[in-house]
């Protein structure tokens, strides 16, 4: 008894075997009919390659008779131009011949274009040298019995092309019938591809679409790293993956901008409150840190303000990156002080705070400042430079100085500025009188502008004298302000807010034209000295405006001497050194103010071309002060001497005692300026201090001795 697997294995092998025969018998018939398909299409495009170059003798022949009548190269030309296509057709019509018979039939004709070819060629070259000659008439006929053989060989290879076509094409008719026949028996073969068909769906859509369930689960889960396969697929299942794919990219990507959101506003929040450049405490967050040690006065703390020395000639000198390389290895110091110092926050620029709790009363406020100064004190090593800076330190005590923030920060700024312009000490504690000082400061600001625009600061002049003879040689420029209610105001108090707030160039330009207008009736040979401050160096319009100036009030600038700091060389040295050229060349003189102070050269001597050195008062005030131990005396006398070596004259400022003056005649001093020979006056004073000659002016005798006898 067959059981009901066996019959099962039979009749699967039995199709498998009526499938084999019948793939066997369909491959076959295929194989003829594409075998007939392939010599049917030779002989057809044999046979419309032929027409066409049937066609294009024609067409030569056309183009020959005209150039046997038009004789030129043109024609000549196209007629060359055309035996080379036919050459290239009848190529083509060799590589498709795939018959014995047919290659015979196209050795014939080709055997009769060959001779065609060469009589045209042949007639071609003769016609074009002399087209009436009788040789070109000989090639001529002889072109033509060639072109007559050469139609009747390609009429009969069409006729024969077209036969073996008709044949191909009824060869592949019957062979299609046969395929049609064959496509019968792949009916039996239905059921088995319903099998296929359910094994399709169940691999093509179900496992997929399973395997899509599974993915959307983990996703809700907010697994994000799914990976799905499919999406290479043409049809609705790759559309659906790649839907979930873009879906999961999306969710990816929101994720990523949900945490740079996090991470921006962290950042944000970090620069709200932290200086960029240091990262220390900022002063929003300083004041926040301020705020909460204020909250119980029994809790007493002390705010130190820290402003750096010596930074801004760093930051001149060796650039802004190396400033704030020195501003980041300060902070570092601090933080790694931090324990002692207590909360330190960077203000801005080269201004540091800091809050200490005062667990010793004011002690503590005093030796964290002294604590600071040592810190910042200390040598920085930064590109094979050894920088060093020093700290002012203001102080203000909670809850005596103030007891909010604001008022701690107002009077720590003002302990700060009063180290910086008065005291000179290195820290500063709050006392009251300082507020005086910021009233004064307030009203200076609010006042100054105006005082400019009405002409209340004046000129006054100090005069200047040739220590030799005793003789007036000119008069020093100086400001004074003649307030209304406050009476004169010394310029100490008001020209560095002038030169803060940009009045400064238009109160000199003020002050030098009264100056000028003042001395038109002097004599010729008196100078004028102007003092210029650094800030004004590097204004490219200054020599032109006081040009101008000198031009419309008629004095000569060979009487103008232009004073300069030590200080100004460091701010723009090429700027500078373009100005003082500028105003040299006009015929003014140029004199290096507070010689000895601060950062001049030899080789800027020289190379500014200053005409003379002018010693600083702190030197002269102290000759007789120092005498025994000689110290300044050498100094003077050594400055002195430079000037005499590099060609210049000399100035001492601050003369106050006929000794200073012999001292100074003996050393060979040039001139002269202090309150010995006369205070600031007015144009009025002056003018009555020329028409006397200085009689009360006191000479130096042959002697050497000074002596204050009128001449």
């Amino acid at each position: 008894m067959k059981s009901i697997g066996t019959a099962l294995l039979r009749v699967q092998i039995l199709g498998l075997i009526l499938y084999g025969l019948v793939t066997c018998g369909v491959l076959s018939a295929l194989y003829m009919s594409r075998v007939a398909a392939n010599q049917h299409d030779r002989q057809l495009r044999s046979l419309v390659t032929a027409e066409e170059i049937a066609d294009r003798l024609s067409e030569q022949r056309l183009v020959e008779d005209d150039l046997a009548q038009h004789t030129n190269a043109k024609t000549a030309a196209v007629v060359a131009h055309n035996l080379t296509a036919l050459d290239a057709k009848i190529a083509t019509l060799k590589d498709l011949a795939d018959r014995p018979s047919g290659r015979t039939d196209i050795a014939a004709f080709d055997r009769s274009w060959d001779r065609y070819a060469l009589h045209a060629r042949q007639w071609m070259a003769i016609a074009l040298r002399a087209p009436r000659s009788p040789q070109a008439i000989d090639y001529r006929d002889r072109l033509n019995v060639a072109h007559r053989r050469l139609n009747a060989a390609i009429d009969t290879l069409i006729g024969k092309l077209a036969g073996y076509s008709a044949v191909m094409d009824a060869k592949a008719r019957f062979i299609g019938d046969m395929i049609i026949l064959t496509l019968f028996t792949l009916a039996l073969l239905g059921a088995a591809l319903r099998l296929l068909l359910l094994r399709y769906v169940r691999e093509r859509v179900v496992r997929p679409l399973t395997g899509i369930t599974t993915s959307l689960s983990d996703l809700a889960a907010g697994n994000l790293d799914v990976v799905v396969s499919g999406g290479e697929r043409e049809d609705e299942v790759g559309a659906l993956v790649r839907a979930l794919e873009i879906f999961r990219l999306r969710a990816r990507e929101l994720e990523v901008a949900h945490r740079e959101t996090r991470e921006a506003q962290a950042h944000a929040d970090s620069l709200a409150r932290n200086d960029i450049l240091t990262s220390l405490p900022n002063r929003r967050q300083f004041v926040d840190s301020l705020m909460r040690a204020t909250q119980d006065p029994a809790a007493p703390c002390a705010v130190l303000l820290i402003d750096l020395k010596r930074f801004k000639p760093i930051n001149e000198m060796h650039g802004y990156e190396i400033g704030d390389m020195v501003l980041c290895e300060l902070a570092d110091r601090f933080v790694r002080h931090r324990n002692d110092l207590g909360v330190i926050a960077r203000l801005g620029g080269d201004e540091f705070a800091v809050v200490v709790p005062l667990h010793d009363g004011t002690d503590t406020a005093i030796q964290t400042g002294q604590r600071i100064r040592d810190i910042v004190l200390q040598p920085i090593d930064i590109a094979g430079s050894r920088l060093e800076v020093g700290a002012t330190i203001g102080i203000a005590l909670y809850p005596q100085d103030g007891s909010t923030p604001s008022a701690l920060l107002r009077a720590a700024g003002l302990a700060l500025y009063r180290a910086k312009r008065e005291t000179g000490a290195s820290c500063q504690l709050f006392d009251s009188s300082m507020h005086d000082l910021a009233e004064q400061r307030a009203f200076i600001d609010a006042d100054l502008r105006r005082a400019i625009a009405d002409g209340e600061i004046r000129p006054y002049y100090q005069p200047l004298v040739g220590i030799e003879h005793g003789e007036v040689v000119g008069f020093e420029i100086l400001a004074r302000w003649h307030h209304p209610t406050r009476g004169i105001i010394m310029p100490d108090k008001f020209i560095a807010a002038a030169d803060e707030r940009g009045l400064l160039t238009d109160m000199t330009y003020q002050i030098f034209r009264r100056a000028c207008e003042d001395a038109r009736p002097w004599p010729s040979n008196l100078s004028l000295s102007l003092n210029l401050a650094p800030s004004q160096l590097s204004d490219p319009l200054l020599a032109a405006r006081l040009k101008a100036i000198l031009d419309q009030t008629g004095i000569a600038p060979e009487r103008i001497e232009i004073e300069v700091t030590e200080n100004a060389l460091i701010t723009d040295l090429e700027a500078t050194k373009t100005l003082l050229l500028a105003l040299r060349d006009m015929g003014m003189t140029i004199s290096l103010d507070d010689f000895g102070t601060g950062y001049a050269s030899l080789y800027q001597l020289r190379d500014l071309k200053f005409d003379k050195i002018k010693i600083d008062r702190s030197f002269v005030e102290r000759i007789e002060r120092l005498e025994q131990e000689g110290e300044c005396n050498i100094l003077v006398r050594a400055m002195i001497s430079l000037g005499k070596s590099l060609g210049l004259s000399t100035t001492a400022e601050g003369i106050q005692d006929p000794e200073q003056l012999a001292h100074l005649a003996d050393w060979g001093c040039d001139f002269g300026q202090g309150y010995l020979f006369g205070k600031a006056m007015t144009a009025a004073q002056a003018s009555q201090f020329v028409v006397t000659n200085g009689a009360s002016l006191p000479r130096v005798s042959v002697s050497g001795q000074a002596s204050a006898t009128a001449r």
